[in-house]
């Protein structure tokens, strides 16, 4: 008992410490590497179906434009080498069980403005989805956002996950 009451205080400070830690950490990440919002909308615009906006740093604005197949809460593994072909990526995929043919065709200006039209396809000849998304780059991260945060298609913002997915099934 008295060992639990003398470790209590340390562990408070400890997880006080670990806080400060990770806010030292995300602000010198976004010195290294500043995050911007960026605006992602389904084209042409789907009823009832807003733009979602993202704070992405440079890793998660590279992978914009690429394909995200996902079934609930399951992702879609990439399955041997991802093919490059001028703006164009081709990547197979396992997605529980299933292997399934990715694509994205990319034009625009992919650090500002650019329009991806992307389909996913499984082998097995059923039903897929093909969807085209714009994707603009707004300007910083609203203050308080950290890297992964989004808002939803309804414009509520989401800690740390992106909306981007929920586009997927449009």
């Amino acid at each position: 008992m008295r060992a639990a009451v003398l470790l209590l205080p340390l562990l408070l400070l400890a997880a006080c410490d670990g806080k400060a830690s990770a806010a030292k950490f995300r602000a010198r990440q976004a010195a290294i590497d500043p995050p911007h919002l960026w605006s992602v909308e389904i084209v042409p615009a789907v009823a009832g179906v807003k733009p979602v906006t993202v704070c992405a740093d440079s890793r998660i604005a590279k992978g914009l434009a690429r394909p995200a197949v996902t079934a609930g809460d399951a992702f879609c593994r990439p399955m041997g080498k991802e093919v490059v072909s001028g703006g164009t990526r081709i990547q197979r995929c396992d997605l529980n069980g299933e292997t399934w043919v990715t694509t994205a065709a990319v034009t625009g200006d992919l650090t500002r403005d650019f329009t991806a039209v992307q389909s996913a396809t499984p082998v097995s000849g059923a039903q897929g989805y093909r969807q085209a998304r714009r994707y603009q780059r707004l300007g910083d991260c609203p203050e308080g956002w950290n890297v992964g945060d989004s808002t939803d298609q309804q414009g509520r913002k989401v800690k740390g996950q992106s909306g981007l997915l929920a586009m997927i099934a449009g």
